[in-house]
């Protein structure tokens, strides 16, 4: 016996043809992910503020749709990157920063005070 389909399997998303699954579970898995991520904290570590954290798992969500629709991912599959990118995501864009901000500031010190 075959179960009959509900639904579309995937959808169009500007311009992306996402599929509706892998799309789901990696969004639930970025917000399970933020939510793990924001009771685990090293001490001396500030605490992010909803705002800030709202903002990180809209941003994670959008990235895991855009993921799920290129890479064509098996929902459970979804799940696991959603939920990496959701725990590990905060790091990895303050260690980006960090690493942009001293690339910077070292291009504008040789720009201003040149070595001769």
């Amino acid at each position: 016996m075959v179960a009959a389909a509900v639904g579309p399997a995937a959808i169009a998303f500007l311009g992306l043809n996402v599929a509706i699954m892998p799309a789901l579970f990696g969004v639930s898995g970025v917000v399970l992910g933020r939510y793990i991520a924001q009771s685990v904290r090293r001490e001396g570590e500030e605490r992010v503020t909803s705002r800030t954290s709202m903002a990180l798992t809209a941003l994670f969500g959008l990235g895991m749709v855009a993921i799920s629709a290129d890479m064509d991912l098996t929902p459970f599959r979804a799940l696991g990157v959603g939920a990496a990118a959701g725990f590990i995501g905060l790091g990895l864009l303050e260690f980006i920063a960090a690493q942009f901000s001293d690339r910077l500031r070292g291009a504008i010190d040789g720009f201003f005070n040149p070595r001769k």
